[in-house]
């Protein structure tokens, strides 16, 4: 794993890759957590009591 490692970063063209795709990452995280806290604390829908449907039929045989 780590010989995988040294290969990458000694044939990285650019070490600003790296700083961007962390920080591509720390977007994603807060994205994420965003995301969860939103389903966690939204609020309920509401509840409507609707009248029940009326049952058509047709006289066609």
């Amino acid at each position: 794993m780590a010989a995988v490692l040294i290969a990458y970063f000694d044939s990285m063209d650019d070490p600003y890759d790296l700083v961007l795709s962390m920080f591509a990452l720390g977007i994603a995280a807060v994205m994420l957590v965003a995301g969860e806290l939103y389903l966690v604390t939204r609020p309920d829908p509401p509840k409507n009591v609707a009248p029940s449907s009326s049952v058509v039929t047709s006289s066609i045989n």
